[in-house]
């Protein structure tokens, strides 16, 4: 009884876990960057300078790089009801636009839990080969239509598509017109969704207490680490 009336989950939990693991990965990184490199192609909020800066995120090398067949998407639901973040599905014929980063195996660990992969599992790595070059991009593990990026999410992406020259200016513009959403209510379901046939008094205490742990993870857990500012170039 006691299994069907709660979480299985346990996301605070899971939250925690992440926390401690990630920090693991940043004591790693302390000891250096270690001998593996991938390549990483950035589409999202991290073709932003300043947000691999933030992370502390150090890349070997950069450049442009556009993957044929596959298209830009905003669904990958975010914390906020009705926002998105980018993910990637295969489309013949469309074009992605992106930086393709060359990391450490170590940095690319902690780029994994900045992008909420490891035990929470929100996205995942989708590896393919182009031109002769293997890489990954992180893809939805949760599509999810009907959805906006914020608009400071959407600039990162725009700012940085910029001096891409396989952009083309209706691209760009494309891109630029896309409708947004702001930040508001906390979603309910951000791990896992409620069977449908709960109480109806189960589910609105059981939604309480997500939007309660998203909040603690988001403000807490994801934000503050005990090491990261340890961690030179």
């Amino acid at each position: 009884m006691f299994g069907h009336y709660y979480p299985v989950n346990y996301p605070m939990i899971r939250y925690i876990v992440w926390r401690l693991l990630f920090e693991t990965c940043n004591i790693a990184r302390l000891f250096g960057h270690g001998s593996d490199r991938v390549h990483y192609l950035a589409f999202g909020a991290n073709l932003s300078d300043a947000i691999l800066r933030k992370r502390r995120i150090t890349p070997f090398a950069t450049r442009h790089f556009t993957l044929r067949d596959y298209g830009l998407r905003f669904d990958h639901p975010a914390p906020w009801e009705g926002c998105g973040f980018a993910s990637a599905v295969p489309a013949p014929g469309e074009l992605l636009h992106g930086t393709l980063l060359t990391l450490s195996g170590r940095d690319a660990a902690r780029m994994d839990f900045y992008e909420v992969v490891p035990v929470l599992k929100r996205y995942r790595r989708t590896f393919v080969e182009q031109d002769g070059v293997a890489l990954y991009f992180y893809q939805t593990n949760r599509s999810t239509p009907n959805l906006s990026p914020t608009t400071e999410y959407l600039e990162f992406i725009t700012e940085g598509l910029e001096s891409h020259p396989d952009v083309s200016d209706d691209y760009h513009r494309e891109i630029a017109a896309t409708a947004t959403g702001e930040p508001g209510n906390l979603v309910a379901s951000y791990l896992w969704r409620q069977p449908e046939n709960r109480a109806a008094w189960l589910s609105r205490g059981i939604d309480g207490y997500q939007r309660f742990v998203i909040r603690v993870f988001l403000v807490v857990l994801y934000r503050y680490s005990l090491t990261s500012h340890f961690i030179r170039h």
